[in-house]
């Protein structure tokens, strides 16, 4: 076995060889970024669970997806982003040995949990579209099964965590947590498993769903009313019989494909935030002679944080109700900070689509 530095840094999954020379301004920029990022990513998803939760009585299916992946993004922030921001504080871990275990499992628990939460979202909408008949047979309950996977996955995918990482005595009588492998493939298993479980499998599995559910969109369209498939008419008329949205021609509803291109965003920003970095570990493990410097993986794994801040509020721009409720909140706030002069305080609760000026800050 051989013990090894962090420098994989999801998040503080860091592992690999000895860290470059900890250069202060560098350190600084990290420290600073790592504070407004964990910020905006606290403040958006608690905004929008809050949101969500006080009118959960009225909330569509894919809101139920929401509030899951706004409890996943939040321990990302406070177990991977947090964590971080301390350490480039301290420089060192300070805690005993069973809080190094445990802040390194939910480290992962919640990369798994945003990963798998988005796969979940994505699927429900491949049942929805592709097999209408079936998701109207499973009803509101069918969300319970693949968020319940996807927190159960995420769960016991991250238990190695407690046994690859211990408090152990990097130098003499300064201690960290740090990771220990089997020499010489342990490292690079660890990565690439982490790579293919968190990012590249969840991905081939988004891109086919995606796939299948624009290829039903386009049949649909091509083949047109008169030509719909049985089973598609009459999923039809039991939802319009039961009160829910009715459908267009094409047998998709415009909500139903506002939320395909809602789930679609969320994938394609997830990718854009997350693929530089794992690219970078990849190749910082296998290519060891053209290793990349912590301080380069340290600003990759800031843009992959990223990731946590944008869900909410992509979610608040594609959803009406959800927006309206923010922007109430945010304009209770600001309430108080009007001159005389200003607008009346109820200006912002009203019907209208125009928001006051003063209540966007």
């Amino acid at each position: 076995m051989s013990g090894t530095q962090p420098t994989f840094e999801t998040p503080n999954i860091t592992v690999g060889v000895e860290e470059d020379k900890r250069d202060p301004i560098v350190a600084q920029w990290n420290i600073a970024m790592l504070a407004v990022i964990f910020s905006f990513a606290t403040f958006g998803n608690c905004l929008v669970l809050f949101t969500l939760l006080r009118r959960r009585k009225h909330n569509a299916l894919m809101h139920t997806f929401m509030i899951h992946l706004c409890l996943a993004d939040l321990v990302v922030s406070f177990f991977q982003v947090l964590p971080q921001l301390v350490w480039d504080i301290t420089d060192r871990f300070r805690g005993p040995d069973v809080l190094c275990r445990g802040v390194r499992y939910l480290q992962v628990v919640g990369m798994y949990a945003s990963s798998y939460m988005i796969v979940a979202m994505t699927f429900d909408r491949h049942q929805a579209i592709c097999r209408p008949m079936m998701t109207f047979k499973k009803g509101s309950a069918r969300w319970n099964i693949p968020v319940s996977l996807a927190w159960l996955a995420s769960a016991i995918f991250s238990l190695p965590q407690g046994f690859i990482f211990s408090r152990i005595e990097v130098h003499p009588g300064v201690f960290d947590c740090w990771a220990t492998f089997i020499e010489p493939w342990g490292l690079k298993a660890y990565v690439t498993w982490i790579t293919l479980a968190v990012f590249i499998l969840p991905a081939l599995f988004i891109a086919t769903c995606q796939v299948l559910i624009f290829r039903e969109i386009h049949n649909s369209i091509n083949m047109g009313p008169g030509h719909s498939p049985r089973p598609r008419r009459k999923a039809k008329l039991i939802n319009t019989r039961n009160g829910a949205r009715s459908q267009s021609d094409t047998g998709v509803s415009s909500a139903m494909a506002k939320t395909v291109r809602m789930t679609l965003v969320i994938v394609l920003v997830y990718v854009v935030c997350w693929a530089p970095f794992f690219i970078a570990q990849l190749w910082n493990v296998w290519n060891q002679e053209s290793a990349a410097g912590s301080s380069a993986i340290k600003v990759l794994m800031i843009l992959a944080s990223l990731n946590s801040c944008t869900n909410p509020w992509i979610y608040t721009i594609f959803s009406s109700s959800v927006s309206k409720d923010v922007k109430e909140i945010l304009c209770f706030a600001c309430r108080p900070r009007q001159r005389k002069n200003s607008l009346p305080e109820d200006s912002c609760f009203t019907g209208s689509t125009t928001v006051p000026k003063e209540c966007l800050y």
